[in-house]
């Protein structure tokens, strides 16, 4: 390969300065727009009305072309400030709006005309939102689930998001052309036909953003009038670029560029859901590059853009969730059908990812026997700068899992992850990964408590048993098992019914257009149009649970004594310190590639996995099973007392998904992910999560890369699906988790 120009660019690094600059606040134009939208509306097919919306705000909206910006397009009225979605839900914000700008993580500012406009148009949303109809209809026993966090919906109060659609069609077609193949499917379809009103929604959104586009070019033109010399001749070209991006196909790098940030951006204002990804970058981009120091410049002013979307979270998800966290996977290198992809735009987007040190997009890397050193040294270079990327996937055991799942052979090449680990082939899945997180840690808690919660009294699961009762480990596992199952039986008949209450209320006419089968179907992705239909929901604390069940397993082993004497620690949360020490530090924990509690793991993991892929989803699919918590292990905190791990009541779970839990996988990375690999992830189709802290000084200079590539290549060698690295110490890591506002370059999955 060439070689790439190292350093940031004086545009990137001014541009950077202005970012970071940026105080996040909350923009009530969205709100107000659709609000105004919507009362118009009334009485039009949902998915008409979402098109309407769409328009209404395109055509309306503020929009800004900032100072020295090439790529232009803002989601708000400001960069970073967050739009308000007020169809998914209202409650929150509401309630929360006075506080905002002093929470404890995640802070937005919210002026007097911003709160005073939220509150004249949010009420009238209440008891239409998502969130409303979701809760009416819920039944009781998932309603009482949620409130012990024995598992939680994230796609409650959010749009559903997760996905990679096929930026690379409008690159090479336009607009206009999708919009001649909706004119010619419509006429196949009877009028008044929900396909039909499918494809008029179509082509409203369409020309909506063809609009929307040449609005900047209007505005570029006009601010070109106001300079000389070379900013002038760039607001000319931006003029020039956007008069015929999205609608037409792009021919140069910039207008490519250009394009791509217009459909991501439509995308993210249209669906209110996180990790909309982009995908293989490298590859539908590369025909439009040339490697010239001004394409360098380009890819740090895209980056930047990636960086000014924000959304915002209640309380409780901004302190699960901290750091303004949009998981805008952007994944680069991988195998195809001859042989390794890669290609210098591959080693750019890494090297400007290093050099910017922001926490978007979301960089990870598919890796591959054939992965060249060049591109092998620049992701080893980008995990020792620190800021927690890029996240490497394994190709050969995604190519396994996705073809466990249905999807082709020829097209598992083109896979790209959504969010933080959720594979997918690019262009051709809906999946709905956002279907929430179970706590593991509280199943096997009330396994013990014989389904009743410790905390409220309350009979939360079904009658198993009490821990003093069980007489062998395989009684015990019975137990949990049950609890598991009942759990998943109530949380995926909820996501099915939000899967439903999205699509009959909140589809999503644009992002449709750009995922194989919806347009042929005439179906919204929501409703089962794209190809491919997943649910996803994630496993979190399997580290507690199988170092638990080693606990138990080593009283029971001990006889009745021992079992009482657990039991009554559990009770008081571990009272008697010395016990509690003896359970930290002489039974074995998961992390040390210790094979008995390493084989609990694997039956705690299968005993989730089988529960889960046995059922289907609303739209035909499967649900997946993910192993990662983000940051849910902290959400989770106060809703599990005392384990046998000899975790204390209010202390966390495992992050991660594989990870050990903090501080107990004590012989080192290549222990740890010898144990991770004792998990069957080709049957994980909603991803893994693999967290590895390292010591800054252990991975310096050549050495330290040949470290991290020689974890990388063995971990995948025993089948692990993904790993990722934070470089940072100790200190650091608490500090970021305890104030992410103050660690915005660092990403800590």
């Amino acid at each position: 390969m060439d070689e790439i120009k190292e350093g940031i660019t004086p545009r990137g690094a001014f541009l950077r300065v202005q970012l970071l600059n940026c105080q996040p606040a909350i923009c009530s134009e969205r709100a107000v727009l659709v609000t105004e939208s919507y009362k118009q509306t009334t009485g039009e097919p949902e998915i008409i009305r979402r098109a309407r919306a769409l328009e209404h705000l395109l055509k309306n909206m503020s929009i800004w072309i900032g100072e020295q910006e090439l790529i232009v397009g803002n989601q708000a009225a400001r960069a970073r400030s967050a739009p308000i979605f007020p169809e998914f839900s209202v409650d929150w914000i509401l309630d929360e709006l006075p506080t905002l700008s002093a929470r404890k993580a995640d802070r937005f500012a919210v002026s007097p005309e911003t709160r005073e406009a939220l509150e004249s148009v949010l009420p009238w949303w209440k008891g239409k939102t998502v969130k409303d109809r979701a809760l009416a209809a819920i039944d009781p026993r998932t309603k009482e689930a949620l409130d012990h966090l024995v598992f939680i919906l994230t796609g409650l109060s959010s749009g559903i998001g997760h996905i990679a659609v096929d930026y690379e069609r409008v690159l090479r077609r336009g607009l206009r052309d999708i919009m001649t193949e909706l004119k010619a499917r419509s006429e196949s379809f009877p009028v008044g036909s929900e396909e039909h009103d499918f494809c008029q929604a179509g082509l409203i959104v369409c020309q909506s953003v063809i609009a929307f586009a040449e609005r900047y070019s209007k505005l570029a033109l006009s601010l070109a009038q106001q300079h000389e010399g070379q900013r002038r001749q760039e607001l000319l070209e931006i003029a020039r670029i956007c008069s015929q991006v999205p609608a037409e196909p792009a021919v140069s790098f910039h207008e490519a560029l250009q394009s791509f940030w217009f459909i991501h951006l439509v995308i993210q204002l249209e669906s209110n859901g996180h990790s909309i990804s982009p995908g293989r970058f490298d590859q539908y981009m590369y025909p439009y590059f040339e490697n010239t120091p001004r394409e360098k410049e380009l890819l740090e002013c895209l980056w930047i853009k990636f960086n000014e979307i924000n959304k915002v979270r209640d309380k409780a998800s901004s302190l699960a969730f901290g750091g303004y966290p949009m998981f805008q996977n952007l994944i680069v290198g991988g195998c195809g059908p001859h042989g390794d992809q890669s290609n210098l735009l591959s080693l750019l987007c890494l090297n400007v990812t290093r050099e910017l040190r922001l926490p978007q997009p979301s960089m990870s890397v598919r890796i591959h026997d054939g992965s060249p050193q060049e591109f092998l040294t620049a992701a080893a270079r980008l995990v020792q700068a620190g800021i927690g990327m890029p996240a490497y996937f394994n190709d050969e055991v995604i190519f396994g899992v996705l073809k466990n799942l249905g999807c082709r052979e020829d097209e598992v090449y083109d896979y790209a992850e959504v969010g933080c680990v959720e594979p997918q082939v690019q262009g051709t899945t809906q999946g709905f990964y956002n279907g929430g997180f179970l706590n593991l840690a509280k199943c096997l808690e009330l396994a013990l408590t014989d389904g009743r919660d410790p905390v409220t009294g309350k009979q939360v699961g079904p009658r198993t048993g009490n821990l003093v009762d069980f007489a062998s480990l395989e009684q015990v596992l019975d137990a949990y098992r049950q609890q598991v199952e009942y759990f998943l039986s109530l949380q995926t008949a909820a996501d099915n019914l939000l899967e439903k209450i999205h699509g009959s209320f909140a589809p999503g006419p644009f992002v449709s257009l750009l995922v194989d089968d919806c347009i042929s179907k005439g179906r919204a992705v929501e409703n089962g149009g794209a190809r491919y239909n997943y649910t996803g929901i994630n496993a979190v604390g399997l580290a507690n649970v199988a170092d638990a069940l080693m606990v138990i397993k080593t009283a029971l082993e001990s006889g009745p004594t021992s079992l009482n004497r657990l039991a009554q620690a559990l009770a008081d949360n571990f009272r008697e310190e010395p016990f509690r020490q003896y359970v930290l530090n002489q039974v074995p924990k998961y992390g040390n590639d210790i094979d008995e509690v390493d084989a609990l793991a694997r039956i705690v993991g299968d005993i989730f996995v089988d529960s889960l892929v046995k059922r289907r989803n609303s739209r035909g699919g499967p649900f997946c099973a993910g192993f990662q918590s983000i940051s849910a292990h902290a959400l989770f905190v106060g809703s599990v007392g005392a384990s046998p791990d000899g975790r204390r009541t209010q202390m966390l779970l495992a992050d991660g998904g594989l990870s050990a839990a903090q501080g107990r996988d004590r012989r080192g990375p290549t222990a740890l992910i010898k144990s991770a690999a004792s998990i069957d992830q080709l049957r994980c189709g909603g991803g893994t999560l693999l967290n590895v802290k390292l010591s800054p000084g252990a991975v310096v200079g050549a050495k330290g890369e040949d470290i991290i590539n020689d974890l990388v290549r063995t971990y995948f060698q025993l089948g692990g699906q993904h790993i990722q690295f934070n470089v940072v110490s100790s200190k650091t890591l608490r500090d970021a988790q305890e104030h992410p506002e103050k660690y915005g370059h660092l990403v800590v999955r």
